[in-house]
């Protein structure tokens, strides 16, 4: 049976909202609109808390892939944080397959789509196909990091209302500092009603089961579901999804799209350090300039940190990283970035620090690294651990650890081999047209239930 119409679903959609899994669903689309199929994106343009529920879209045309682009509204009284199952959203996405009339859905991630597309296709008999660029069937977070800077391996309604309720800042404040009180007041607060219902705890918590009990039982729907690393698939396995359904299909880079490099300007006897991302708390970047503070006063060669990206984070948070950078003149932030400049900009760095504090799944920043030949210092945790192999592409150190990372600073400063030898082991990205060769294997088993 050919693939001749598809429709794939995504929280956001290029270009005014642009990330990770965005940039994955746009270029599948147009590859596959490229090759003669029709193709629909259905995304959120917005989300928004209102009165009541209602939704409106527009459609647009990003060259042949038409896109609509959906406002919605959530009535006030529902709680966001662990919405994920929209009435509204389903019934439209019913009359649109009903009036269209696809071979199958793709759903990359289930962030702020919910499962809507699943069920929509479900009842229309619908091949289905759903991608784990995160973890958002899982936690309500993402990102299965608490809020006391722990990694979470899976849900725990107790535990996940513990992390929504750390956004707020009173609450994250004293779990970080005694996340074992934290922790008791929660227990009591579930057994005393008088403690618990002034914070709604006992609806959160039944909202949080329903969640636990509803995801994972959706995407087992799914015929067939996509990792980019075998870290994200394990995890998903050992919370409950179908391991006979999962594929691993590593990201790949478009390198058609990256503008080359020019020719190097840096200064052949200073070490470049460079970051290139979000910063944010969760991404590390405070534990990279604290690590650099420490090995430049440790280095035998000059050293230079370039921070590229938008910054993302509160404004305190960027307080903290400016008085930090302020103690050296080598460190220079140089906001955000074309994307489409990533190789120009790694050029003028010898080595990319990942510092990420979360699992991560498969930073894109790696795979842009890699293709510069740029050897890249992460975080041994999740996805990264798996696609830089230390000591052979890479060197690893252990999360949150700035003495850690410091020492790899100053052993790639002070070996002036190291950096060849790591960047010899670099293997190629894997091109768009191999992506996409896999991409297409799924879909054929999936349409021919092979």
């Amino acid at each position: 049976m050919p693939l001749d119409r598809i429709l794939i679903t995504v929280h956001h959609y290029p270009p005014r909202r642009v990330g990770g899994a965005e940039l994955v669903a746009r270029r599948l689309a147009q590859w596959l609109a490229g090759r003669g199929v029709e193709v629909r994106v259905v995304c959120i343009e917005n989300l928004a808390r209102g009165p009541v529920t209602r939704l409106e879209y527009v459609d647009e045309f990003d060259q042949a892939v038409r896109v609509r682009r959906i406002d919605l509204t959530i009535a006030e009284s529902a709680d966001l944080a662990l919405w994920h199952d929209s009435p509204i959203l389903c019934a439209h996405l019913d009359e649109l397959l009903t009036e269209w009339r696809p071979r199958m859905v793709h759903a990359m991630s289930g962030y702020l789509m919910g499962t809507a597309p699943l069920y929509a296709a479900r009842a229309h008999l619908l091949p289905t196909v759903v991608t784990l660029p995160d973890f958002w069937f899982l936690c309500p977070t993402i990102q299965l990091l608490r809020g006391d800077g722990s990694l979470c391996g899976g849900p725990k309604p107790m535990e996940c209302a513990r992390c929504l309720y750390d956004e707020r800042r009173l609450f994250r404040t004293v779990d970080q500092r005694a996340p074992e009180l934290m922790r008791a007041f929660w227990r009591l607060a579930a057994n005393q009603s008088w403690l618990g219902a002034p914070l709604a705890l006992s609806q959160r918590l039944d909202n949080l089961n329903a969640r636990a009990k509803t995801l994972v039982p959706a995407l087992n729907l799914c015929d067939a579901i996509v990792s980019p690393t075998r870290f994200v698939a394990d995890i998903h396995i050992a919370n409950g999804v179908n391991p006979n359904k999962l594929a691993i299909k590593p990201l790949c880079l478009d390198l058609e799209n990256l503008l080359p490099a020019g020719p190097r300007q840096s200064d052949a006897k200073t070490v470049r350090f460079g970051y290139l991302g979000q910063i944010t708390p969760v991404k590390g970047v405070h534990l990279l300039l604290s690590a650099f503070l420490h090995a430049e006063r440790a280095a035998n060669r000059p050293i230079h940190l370039d921070i590229y990206g938008k910054a993302n984070a509160a404004p305190s948070y960027m307080t903290r990283l400016e008085q930090l950078a302020s103690q050296s003149a080598h460190i220079k932030f140089h906001g955000a970035y074309d994307a489409n400049r990533a190789l120009q900009l790694l050029d003028d760095l010898d080595v990319v620090i990942v510092p990420s504090l979360w699992y991560e799944n498969s930073p894109l920043v790696i795979l842009e690294a890699f293709a510069a030949k740029r050897p890249v210092i992460g975080t041994r945790v999740g996805g990264i651990a798996e696609v830089v192999r230390d000591d052979v592409n890479g060197l690893l150190f252990e999360r949150g650890n700035v003495d850690d990372l410091a020492r790899l600073l100053v052993r790639v400063t002070n070996d002036p081999l190291l950096l060849p030898r790591l960047a010899q082991n670099i293997p190629p990205p894997r091109t768009m047209e191999e992506d996409m060769r896999d991409m297409m294997a799924i879909y054929d088993r999936v349409l021919n239930k092979t």
